[in-house]
């Protein structure tokens, strides 16, 4: 394969990325769908608003606990790539 046909690919290649980028709202999307899939982050919304005295209490600990897990990977997939997004939408079925 000679430089320029290389060049050439790689070329189309980006095209084809930046072509097929998310847009923020899109990612945004596929954040909250990814976390809704693997943790019902929802419900955990809505007693964390509904009752606050329940969601500080020492029996939701766990529920705490878990929505905190949910928080982290919220800013890990944050960073990820779009690709990575996409996988991770696959992974849950809704690509």
């Amino acid at each position: 394969m000679t430089r320029e046909a290389r060049q050439a690919g790689e070329e189309s290649a980006a095209k084809a990325r930046r072509l097929s980028a998310l847009t923020p709202e899109a990612r945004r999307r596929a954040i909250r769908a990814i976390l809704e899939a693997r943790f019902s982050i929802a419900a955990f919304e809505k007693i964390r608003q509904a009752e606050p005295g329940y969601w500080r209490s020492p029996r939701n600990e766990m529920g705490r606990g878990i929505y905190g897990e949910a928080m982290r990977e919220k800013q890990r997939l944050r960073t990820a790539s779009d690709a990575q997004l996409r996988a991770e939408t696959r992974a849950i079925g809704l690509s």
